[in-house]
Order: structure tokens, then sequence, then C-alpha cells
């Protein structure tokens, strides 16, 4: 699989590239780089406004990615909205459902493991708002605490905010179950799916999630582009996020008619090249065996267990691997590492509130992509063996 991705090429003082961070971001086959490639050297334009060949291939072009995007996680593509991140997605609910329907008293729940992108927007839309900000705990080994979100929410709750899988334990999050629980006080479900959808079916009308972002770099796919899916009748209700050109039907000095769903929240000329090469990394998942991260999840797990020390056993098997070195700073391990070409995560992984949770201050984790083997595994052993016996 190293083949297909040309950053695999490139060597550092004659070491080959050992890349275990993909929940940070992950890198592109070069599929995705040649389909962008092909858009800006052939078929190049702006999209939904041009009268000529370039502007309608453009146009079908980004709005062909809005099915693909569609059919991966199972909705209707009207309520397929292309953001600039998952976090532009967070913010976007925030914003254009939060202000409206969030008031002084109401309540948001959040789960105290989330990543600061899908914890940081409510916390700043009920300080707006003066609604109370509430957090839903864990079990020690990293699941849902169900009990405690149950007897947290109330006939006031109106947002619950969760990962589908956690960008720090690895563990698959039960959506289905909460958003029942949600749905039962009349509060709606946020879903941080960046860590799932590049290596697991998601249905989002299966979950019962009323949005769900993801982001194209986390799933080979170019930055710059996120998605957000939305109930199509709760779109219908919400103000746009932004004002410009292509979301409108009818604006003068009086009123402001604007585009149905998804495109009065698309404002602007959107980012056409990254859209484009999130079709074609779809399409990259769609061909490929992702079912092979779990097996080397599984053998990642259990030839490291005697030499670390990890968060929970429940991410054995999870293509996210957290812990920690006794007599070794996180810090020291990832620049270590970096040395021999390896690239692994180190620190508080944009998840703060869990750190105090866990009473930590930094953690070590690898996260597999479909590029990583047998290979890497050794190479990742052998050097952490060399740091324990230097030490």
């Amino acid at each position: 699989m190293k083949e297909l991705f040309p950053i695999f090429s490139e060597k550092k003082d004659g070491k080959s590239l050992i890349y275990l961070d993909s929940a940070a971001t992950t890198h592109k086959p070069l599929s995705v780089i040649e389909r962008m490639t092909t858009f800006y050297t052939k078929e190049y334009s702006t999209v939904h406004r041009g009268l000529y060949d370039l502007a309608h291939l453009a146009t079908d072009a980004i709005e062909k990615v809005r099915k693909s995007v569609a059919k991966f996680i199972s909705c209707d593509k009207m309520e397929v909205i292309f953001t600039h991140s998952a976090t532009e997605s967070v913010n976007l609910v925030a914003y254009s459902y939060g202000e409206k329907n969030i008031s002084q008293g109401d309540e948001v729940l959040v789960c105290v493991a989330e990543h600061h992108s899908n914890y940081l927007p409510w916390k700043m839309l009920c300080k707006r708002k003066k609604a109370h900000f509430i957090t839903f705990d864990i079990h020690d080994d990293g699941t849902i605490h169900l009990e405690d979100l149950k007897e947290k929410i109330s006939s006031k709750t109106k947002i619950v905010a969760v990962s589908h899988q956690s960008n720090v334990f690895g563990i698959i999050n039960p959506i289905k179950e909460i958003a029942e629980i949600a749905h039962s006080k009349g509060a709606v479900v946020v879903v941080d799916g960046a860590q799932m959808v590049a290596h697991e079916k998601v249905d989002v009308k299966e979950l019962g999630a009323d949005f769900y972002v993801f982001s194209a770099h986390k799933m080979y796919g170019p930055t710059g582009v996120g998605v957000l899916y939305g109930k199509y009748s709760l779109l219908e209700q919400m103000e746009p996020f932004h004002g410009g050109g292509g979301m409108v039907e009818v604006v003068d000095s009086s009123e402001i008619i604007y585009r149905k769903p998804p495109y009065k929240f698309e404002a602007g000329t959107p980012m056409i090249a990254s859209i484009i090469g999130l079709g074609e990394a779809i399409s990259f998942i769609e061909k490929s065996d992702t079912s092979k991260i779990k097996e080397l999840s599984i053998l990642f797990y259990d030839a490291l267990k005697k030499e670390v020390d990890f968060l929970t056993p429940l991410c054995r098997g999870m293509p996210i691997l957290t812990f920690t070195i006794k007599g070794m700073h996180p810090t020291d391990v990832a620049m270590l590492l970096s040395l021999d070409n390896i690239s692994i995560r180190a620190g508080n992984m944009c998840a703060l509130p869990l750190m105090q949770r866990l009473r930590k201050s930094s953690l070590i984790r690898i996260s597999l992509g479909m590029y990583n083997d047998k290979e890497d595994l050794l190479a990742l052993l052998n050097a952490i063996s060399s740091l324990k016996q230097e030490r």
C-alpha cells in the first residue's frame, strides 16, 4: 500500500518515513494528488455561476462529490454542506442552530472526552447565550458513562455533543443509544465523526445523528474542506453562518431570500479543488480493505503491551493507541523517535478537559492508516527498546 503514497518514497538520512500520526492528518495517495492536479491544469473554473463549458464541468464535478458524500454516509445529497473543516462545521451548527435555539437557562451537554473542536464552540455559545454548559463523564476505561448522561440530561437540554470515535482512547462511542437518550428529552445530537469515517462505514440515519461532521484531511483527502451533515428539516430552519455570493435567490435594500439548503450555507467561492480531492479520497477508501487496520492494531497492541502502559485495553483493534512509557516524558519520546524518522503524537491531544479528568499532562499516541504495515511495528519496537535501554 505504501507505493500508492508518494511521501513514502522520500527518505531522511537514508531512513524511510514511519508515519504513525494519521489521527492528526493522513497522507494522500497519488490518485487524490493527480485528480486535483488535473482539475487545476485542465478543468479549472469557478462554480455555480459561469455559463461556459469549464464552469459547467467544475460545477458538475463538485455536485458529483456531494452525491458521493451522501452515499458514503447514507443521507440525502441536499443534507451535505461543504465547509472548510470539521471545526468549521461544528461552529456553523453552534451559530446557525445554537443562536436561534438556545436561550438563557438552557443546557448544552458535552462529553468530557471531546476534542476541543467539539467542546469550545459549545462553551462559547453558552457564554454568549447565558446557558448552562454541562459535561457528562466517562468510565476509567474510556467508555461513555451513559448513566451519568441520563442523570444530567433534562427538559432544558437542547444539544448533546459527542465524538463517534475518541481521538484519545480510540473507542467507538454508542451514538445510537446516546441519540435515543437525547431525543427523549427533545435535544439534538451533534456528532464529531472526524476519526471514524476513514475506516468504518457510517450511516447517519441509522445512528440517529441530527448533525455529523468530518474533515477530508483525516481520510486521505486534502486540507481545506470539511463536511457537515444536517437533517434537512433542521437545516431549513437555520440561518446562514456566512453571507456572500451564491447563497441568495433575491437580495435588495429591503429583503433577502436565501437559497435552499445546502447552498445557503456555502457563501462565496468554495474550495473546489479540495472538494474534488475529497471525492477521490472517498473512492480510494471504498476500493480499499480497511479491515487490515484492525488486524494491524491488534499486532501493535500485543507487541507493545510489555513495553508501554496503554491508556485503556479497549484500544486494541482500534486505529488509535494511546499510552505512556514509565520514566519517560511523552515529548522526549516523540522527539527522539523523530530522529529515526518515526512520526508519532505527544501532548494533550487537543483534549485538555479530558487530561484533567485523567490527571495527565501529556500522552503518547500512535494512530494507524492504510499505509502502515508490520515493518512499521518492528521499527517502532526497536526504537522504543533502544530508548528504554539508553534511559
